[in-house]
């Protein structure tokens, strides 16, 4: 999954603007629930010796993970795409691919089939990738756009993401449809929008700086906000969910996280611990930074690698798979969580 906006408008949550986001009309609440011991089980990924890296993002199955990290070779560094895939049956094991990449990836979705895609930043300006059956391909890009990522990938193979118009900075949605290799197209929706997931019937999920939005697959889009709010972010979404921000001031003032449900656009609190709201699965389970939010019921992800802290989780699967990376001392490692 990714984020419509960028990690550096993170913003912690106190405990008043948690009070001031329950009472908003039209934010639901779940009732309290007590906590219980998680089976949420730290298990490192295979990475060599001689490299650093993390784990990034997975795919809903939780079978294929994708990271980036760089080899260890004195001051030069050189930049990888890191994927590791587990085979049925024998997910204890996964088996790593390294790829050197001629530019730094930022690599954002992976689908059931192991296809990832990103962007890399390039003679100034980010071009957006897709990694498929051992190569790194660029996607096109539309005259007068740059900066353009990709930024979510269905099973279909359909790609979404978002560049920027040259002369008016504006963001602008794109899709690489599965069926029209080689070609992009223009999403028709709100403008200066971004766009954060596309689920497998074709669904979009995406924002503008003011608004969420979901287009349907008949064309139709609906706004995601809350009464009340000035702004509303979409950073996640999966299945019937969505979760991201919304704030009744500016951006630099106190905002809430939220959860929408896709099919009623009816938005929930969630957990005011997390922090940060990282991804969401199709249960409607949201990953933060250093713990998952079960309806109210918070899993803390454990780091217990000796001599190692955790540092983040960054992706979440369906069946409670999370990946990310520890801090192991003089080196990044990549890292899942099973059971979370």
């Amino acid at each position: 999954m990714t984020r419509v906006v960028g990690k550096g408008f993170l913003a912690g949550l106190t405990a008043g603007v948690l009070i001031a986001t329950l009472g908003l009309p039209g934010v639901a609440t779940a009732g309290p629930q007590a906590r219980t011991v998680s089976a949420c089980t730290l298990r490192p990924l295979p990475l060599p010796a001689d490299l650093n890296g993390d784990a990034r993002v997975v795919d809903p199955t939780g079978r294929f993970i994708a990271g980036t990290g760089y080899r260890i070779d004195g001051e030069d560094r050189q930049p990888l795409l890191l994927l590791w895939a587990t085979r049925p049956g024998v997910w204890n094991q996964p088996r790593l691919t390294v790829v050197d990449v001629p530019a730094t990836p930022q690599v954002e979705s992976i689908n059931r089939y192991g296809v990832a895609v990103g962007s890399a930043y390039v003679g100034d300006v980010y071009r957006p990738w897709r990694y498929v059956q051992g190569r790194l391909e660029w996607l096109p890009v539309p005259p007068v756009v740059a900066n353009v990522s990709a930024q979510s990938i269905n099973s279909r193979g359909d790609i979404v993401g978002s560049g920027a118009v040259e002369e008016t900075e504006a963001a602008l949605p794109l899709l690489w449809p599965a069926d029209r290799p080689g070609t992009v197209e223009v999403i028709d929706a709100p403008s200066n929008s971004g766009t954060a997931e596309i689920f497998d019937d074709g669904t979009i999920v995406g924002g503008t700086p003011i608004f969420g939005w979901v287009r349907h697959p008949d064309g139709t889009t609906d706004r995601l906000t809350v009464p009340g709010a000035r702004w509303a972010w979409v950073y996640a979404a999966r299945g019937n969910w969505a979760v991201g921000r919304f704030g009744t001031g500016s951006e630099d003032e106190e905002s809430a996280l939220v959860r929408w449900d896709l099919r009623t656009g009816v938005a929930a609190a969630v957990h005011p611990a997390l922090v940060s709201p990282q991804d969401v699965n199709s249960q409607g389970t949201v990953l933060g930074d250093r713990a998952v939010d079960h309806d109210g019921r918070l899993v803390t992800l454990p780091g217990a690698i000796p001599g190692g802290q955790i540092i983040i989780g960054w992706g979440i699967a369906d069946d409670g798979l999370v990946v990310g990376s520890v801090n192991g001392g003089t080196r990044l490692l990549p890292a899942r969580w099973t059971d979370c």
